[in-house]
């Protein structure tokens, strides 16, 4: 009896000195990937200061709340950290910063309209998926309501729109390429998420419920 009691005294330690630093960890990279964010949001704030532009007003929005939801996202009860998910997250993240304004002399209104559009998307996306919100395949619970009852990943659809818009209005064989990078990289870490979060009961369940994962009647 008191063998066990002295080995679960040690254990309880060693995991309150685990959860400590597991908790400083977490906290420190939500912190840089906040600061890295809002750098960013910075960025394009100046930019739409200089040029004021509905787009970047809401680039501005978008990044601004992904920052508030780095600093205030709950802790993973799970996270995966294997090779394809760090790479198919960190590309199918900076991908789209390869993106470069052309010389075309003025904006078409469908590419303007497609723009727009997917940055309210995204910014409604994100007010839905709070503090759920994570970069790497991790558990914070399920998300099921609103936009997340018609697909599964709405972010990612909503930045399918805007990628649509931007080539239509800066069009060119650099950005149809980084677009497409940008696009088999989601695929990719839907598949890498799904892969962790099939495993919980409740996303399977809400998986049948929602059948298309990216665009309705696609995929």
């Amino acid at each position: 009896m008191s063998t066990t009691n002295e080995g679960n005294g040690i254990n309880d330690g060693s995991v309150f000195a685990g959860s400590s630093l597991r908790g400083i960890g977490l906290a420190s990279t939500n912190v840089f990937l906040a600061f890295v964010f809002g750098a960013f949001a910075f960025a394009n704030a100046n930019s739409f200061l200089a040029e004021p532009r509905l787009s970047v007003l809401l680039i501005v929005l978008v990044e601004a709340l992904v920052v508030v939801f780095l600093l205030i996202r709950r802790d993973p009860q799970e996270t995966r950290h294997t090779w394809q998910t760090w790479s198919t997250t960190t590309i199918g993240t900076f991908a789209p910063m390869l993106l470069r304004p052309t010389d075309a002399t003025a904006d078409l209104l469908i590419g303007e309209i497609l723009q727009v559009g997917g940055f309210v998307l995204q910014i409604i996306a994100l007010l839905y998926l709070s503090r759920s919100f994570g970069l790497l395949p991790a558990y914070r619970g399920v998300q099921s309501s609103g936009l997340y009852s018609l697909v599964r990943h709405p972010l990612y659809s909503a930045y399918v729109v805007s990628f649509t818009g931007y080539l239509i209005n800066n069009p060119s064989l650099a950005n149809a390429g980084a677009i497409i990078l940008g696009i088999v990289f989601l695929v990719l870490r839907i598949r890498c998420e799904e892969a962790l979060l099939m495993t919980y009961d409740d996303y399977s369940r809400y998986a049948d419920q929602t059948r298309w994962r990216l665009i309705p009647a696609v995929w």
